[in-house]
């Protein structure tokens, strides 16, 4: 069961991180935002797609109340922290692509049996939560756009709670 578990977490870890292709410059306005802004924006915009998406499932479909929580609490700020992207995204001429990778990793958590489900919700948003922590840690660091560099500092405090969070429901419901 855990090596099932790391290989759906390794696969949901794995789309987003692959996100879209950065887009062409034809669509930047005047001043447009770098490569790792563009990047920044699209892989953030796919992991706040995921987290809701996720987050409403794990409403439906988590057996302990801790992991309905989460869910609720996930899809909440994450759908906030996406409505800012989105701005910032619109602003810069970045293009978002659609939510690919939210509907992939909710269609592989809809197969996990229920009994198991929590048990493969937890480490699947652990591993999420840590690629969109790198990647605002990236943005923070190597960006050039302050309004992107303002979206992930704004990002950071939210994920690295639901990461604490994630933490406590390891220890309280198991990983596997």
């Amino acid at each position: 069961m855990a090596m099932r578990t790391l290989g759906v977490a390794a696969a949901l870890v794995a789309a987003l991180a692959a996100g879209p292709a950065v887009a062409g410059a034809a669509d930047a306005p005047a001043a447009a935002p770098s490569a790792q802004d563009i990047a920044y924006l699209q892989a953030a915009h796919q992991s706040n797609l995921l987290e809701i998406a996720t987050g409403q499932q794990a409403q439906q479909k988590g057996r302990s109340q801790q992991v309905k929580d989460l869910g609720a609490r996930f899809a909440t700020d994450h759908t906030r922290l996406d409505q800012s992207l989105q701005q910032t995204a619109s602003s810069l001429g970045v293009p978002l692509a659609p939510a690919d990778a939210a509907r992939q990793a909710t269609e592989r958590l809809d197969k996990v049996p229920a009994r198991q489900y929590d048990r493969v919700w937890i480490p699947v948003q652990q591993a999420a939560h840590k690629a969109a922590m790198a990647n605002g840690q990236q943005e923070i660091a190597h960006g050039s756009d302050a309004a992107a560099k303002q979206d992930a500092t704004a990002a950071a405090p939210v994920l690295e709670e639901h990461h604490a969070l994630l933490n406590q429901a390891t220890s309280q419901i198991g990983n596997g």
